[in-house]
C-alpha cells in the first residue's frame, strides 16, 4: 500500500502540476478577485520553481557533499533508480543517474571493493517490466566484475525496500561490518537513515550531484525561467516529500 500510495503521490507534489491546476482552477471559477489570485499564485510557483538561482543554492544546500577522507569498506550497495530497459529498441538506457553504477565499477577496477551488491527491483506499479537488477548486471559483467563479486538484489522497489532486502542479504551471506552506500547526493539523506534504522552500518558515498556548485550565474538567470532548474526542482521536491513521508512512517 506504501509503495502504490508513494507513486500516486509523486504526481501531485511536482510544481508544475500545482502551477497548472492552479491555472485550470482559475479559468473555471466565476468569482473575479479569484481568478486573480489564483493566477498570480500559479506564476509565482512557476516562476520560484525555474529559477536557476534559487533552485540551484536549494538543491546545493540539499545534497549531500562526499567525506574528503573515506575508509572505503569492502562491500559496495548500489541502490538503482538509474536505468530502464527499452523494449521497443531491446536495450537498456541510462539515466543522468548512472554514475551510481560507473563510480562503483571504478572502485573495483581500483581494487578498493571486493562485493557489489546490485539493489533495484522494478518499480512499476503492474509489476511487469523487468526489474533493474537483471539487466544491468551484463553491464557489470562487460566491466570485467567476475560473478563471485557481485550479489544481484532484483526485489526491492523503494528505498525502504533496498534497505531491507540487503540487510537479509549481509545476514545470510554472513558479511560484516559497514557497507559503502552510492547512491545520487540529493537521495543520500533518507537512504542513510533508511539503512541505518534497518541496521545497517553504512559509510555514505554521494554520486551524481545536481546542482552547480560552482554556480557562475549571469543576470538573465534570476528572473528568466530555465527547464533545467524545474527538473531540479521536481527531483528535490519528490525527496523532501519522501523524506518526511519516511520520517512520519517510522521508516528512517
Amino acid at each position: 500500500m506504501f509503495f502504490l500510495l508513494s507513486k500516486i503521490l509523486v504526481i501531485f507534489i511536482r510544481p508544475l502540476c500545482w502551477s497548472v491546476g492552479l491555472l485550470i482552477w482559475a479559468f473555471v471559477t466565476k468569482l473575479p478577485e479569484r481568478r486573480r489570485k489564483l493566477i498570480l499564485i500559479s506564476l509565482l510557483i512557476l516562476f520560484l520553481s525555474s529559477n536557476k538561482v534559487l533552485v540551484n543554492e536549494i538543491t546545493q544546500a540539499w545534497e549531500m557533499e562526499p567525506q574528503k577522507e573515506v575508509n572505503i569498506p569492502e562491500t559496495a550497495v548500489i541502490l538503482g533508480g538509474y536505468a530502464e530497459f527499452d523494449a521497443h529498441r531491446n536495450r537498456v538506457q541510462m539515466s543522468d543517474a548512472a554514475d551510481r553504477l560507473y563510480s562503483v565499477v571504478n572502485l573495483y577496477q581500483q581494487k578498493k571493493i571486493k562485493r557489489i551488491i546490485l539493489s533495484g527491483g522494478s518499480s512499476s506499479v503492474t509489476g511487469r517490466t523487468k526489474p533493474e537488477a537483471d539487466y544491468v548486471l551484463p553491464i557489470l559483467k562487460s566491466y570485467g566484475i567476475p560473478d563471485s563479486v557481485i550479489i544481484k538484489e532484483s526485489k526491492s522497489r523503494n528505498t525502504y525496500e533496498n534497505a531491507l532486502n540487503t540487510a537479509k542479504l549481509l545476514k545470510d551471506k554472513h558479511i560484516d561490518g559497514s557497507v559503502l552506500l552510492v547512491t545520487s547526493s540529493f537521495h543520500m539523506r533518507r537512504a542513510r537513515g533508511t539503512f541505518a534504522k534497518a541496521g545497517i552500518a553504512v559509510v555514505p558515498y554521494p554520486v551524481h550531484f545536481i546542482s552547480d556548485y560552482g554556480r557562475g550565474y549571469f543576470l538573465p538567470d534570476f528572473f528568466i525561467p530555465s527547464s533545467e532548474a524545474l527538473f531540479r526542482c521536481d527531483a528535490i521536491v519528490k525527496e523532501w516529500v519522501g523524506y518526511m513521508a519516511y520520517a512520519i512512517t517510522g521508516k528512517l
